[in-house]
């Protein structure tokens, strides 16, 4: 069922979970670090995600996050040196420090329409700027590297 679900939404009179957005705090979990390497930065292109508010900046790094008119958005960080980028797999600081809305379930992966060039992409995709010993790696993140847990409102410091 969940293949089809975005073909779901395009027939009149079906209910969708467009009807029955819901608000979350987004996590990021799971960065990619080992030995000495540190995420120094990351990235995510988003699908159907309304950017309501970033609730904290992790000291020393830059957050990004927005829209276009199109369902298409993007958040992003980038550390401004080593001693602030993450070199732990869930840092505290990547905690509920999004607040956004979905207007639909998450979508794992690009869906291609049967018969049609048209790609719906996934809810969350991108990458990671790892820096180790041996130079720069840019690890792939999925939906598997946000964790959505409903709330209405940032939490308080």
């Amino acid at each position: 069922m969940r293949r089809f679900f975005p073909l779901l939404l395009l027939m009149p009179g079906v209910a969708s979970a467009a009807d029955h957005s819901q608000t979350y705090l987004l996590s990021v979990i799971g960065l990619p670090v080992a030995d000495t390497g540190s995420v120094k930065a990351f990235s995510f292109d988003t699908w159907g995600v309304e950017f309501n508010s970033v609730c904290r900046i992790p000291g020393g790094w830059r957050i990004t996050a927005g829209s276009s008119a199109t369902p298409n958005g993007e958040f992003a960080g980038e550390g401004s040196q080593g001693a602030t980028w993450f070199n732990q797999r869930n840092p505290k600081d990547l905690h509920a420090f999004i607040l956004i809305t979905l207007y639909a379930p998450v979508q794992q992966s690009d869906f291609t329409t049967v018969g049609e060039s048209e790609v719906i992409p996934a809810t969350f995709k991108g990458f990671a700027t790892v820096e180790t010993d041996d130079g720069d790696r840019h690890i792939p993140l999925t939906y598997r590297n946000i964790t959505l847990t409903p709330a209405v409102t940032c939490p308080h410091r």
